[in-house]
């Protein structure tokens, strides 16, 4: 609702009767002035040159709240200044992305159970290391050293008490891990830690080639790629293809925990405009506009203010 007073033509009056300024006109001239030209010439009305929203105006939304509210739940804004529709969008979003985000995640967990299991079923620590010369013969000689002694290593313990404590721990590529594992004090008490790092090694790199039950030494299997040579057998093959999958789920699990981020943030901004929106429409707003006309003198035909809640 909206309720103005014009003041039109007021200036026009006083410049004409003010001292200094050449004869006193008759007063009703620019009256008449102004309603002669009406037709010909209409006033101009300007934009609000003065305004303010109160802030105490029982319909007055707080940007703060409703940025606030959107952050913590997207759409919350939005309902805080009655849009609906949006509120309805910006949840909407959220609960997608959430279920989508859970069912990536828990995916994601059982493909990483699933090569894990695989490693344990088709790779052997033990088999590694005592099969490690076989793979030195002809048609490996562009491999990399496969064994103990290449460019990775793996975690291993060794359990001496009979509570099975372990006491030590090291790399493979340490001088004292042969000599421990060979010793026959020691003989069938070292084992491999296994943590992440050893189930993306032994299938990543060449050097636990030995280590799979289908790597057969008398049979090479190499394809070269631009990254350099790969010892192929079904089993390694299998468990990095279940290896990228589970990557590949991580990821999109990933992407959506930041799309979810993003639908906050973006709900938050378009809050503060919808309240700044709202606020012009509902508040209580004090205006005021000028009235231009040629034919006057200063250009100025009047002054409108209004009250608008």
């Amino acid at each position: 609702m909206r309720i103005s007073l014009s003041l039109v033509m007021l200036v026009g009056t006083v410049w004409g009767a003010s001292p200094g300024m050449g004869s006193y006109p008759d007063p009703s001239q620019p009256l008449l002035r102004g309603w002669l030209t009406a037709t010909s010439a209409p006033a101009i009305q300007a934009e609000d040159s003065v305004g303010g929203i109160d802030v105490n105006s029982p319909n007055f939304k707080y940007p703060g709240k409703a940025m606030l509210y959107s952050l913590i739940v997207p759409g919350g804004g939005q309902l805080y200044v009655h849009q609906p529709i949006k509120t309805v969008v910006f949840l909407g979003l959220e609960v997608i992305a959430i279920l989508a985000l859970r069912n990536y995640n828990q995916q994601g967990l059982d493909q990483d159970q699933a090569f894990k299991d695989s490693a344990d079923v088709h790779w052997d620590f033990r088999r590694w290391i005592d099969r490690s010369s076989l793979f030195a013969g002809p048609g490996w000689e562009q491999l990399p050293t496969v064994g103990t002694q290449g460019t990775h290593s793996l975690d291993y313990f060794v359990v001496m008490s009979e509570g099975g404590r372990p006491e030590l721990f090291g790399k493979t590529s340490d001088e004292r891990f042969l000599q421990l594992y060979f010793d026959p004090d020691t003989t069938g008490r070292v084992f491999v830690k296994m943590n992440d790092e050893y189930y993306e090694n032994i299938g990543k790199y060449n050097q636990f080639l030995s280590g799979w039950d289908d790597a057969d030494p008398a049979l090479p299997n190499i394809d070269e790629t631009p990254s350099g040579p790969v010892a192929r057998t079904v089993q390694r093959d299998a468990h990095l293809s279940l290896r990228a999958e589970a990557n590949r789920l991580k990821s999109t699990a990933g992407y959506l925990a930041s799309a979810i981020m993003f639908n906050h943030v973006l709900s938050a901004v378009d809050a503060i405009f919808a309240t700044a929106k709202w606020n012009r429409r509902n508040a209580l707003r004090v205006g005021g506009r000028l009235w231009f006309d040629p034919t006057y003198t200063l250009g100025v035909k009047g002054v409108q203010f209004s009250l608008a809640w």
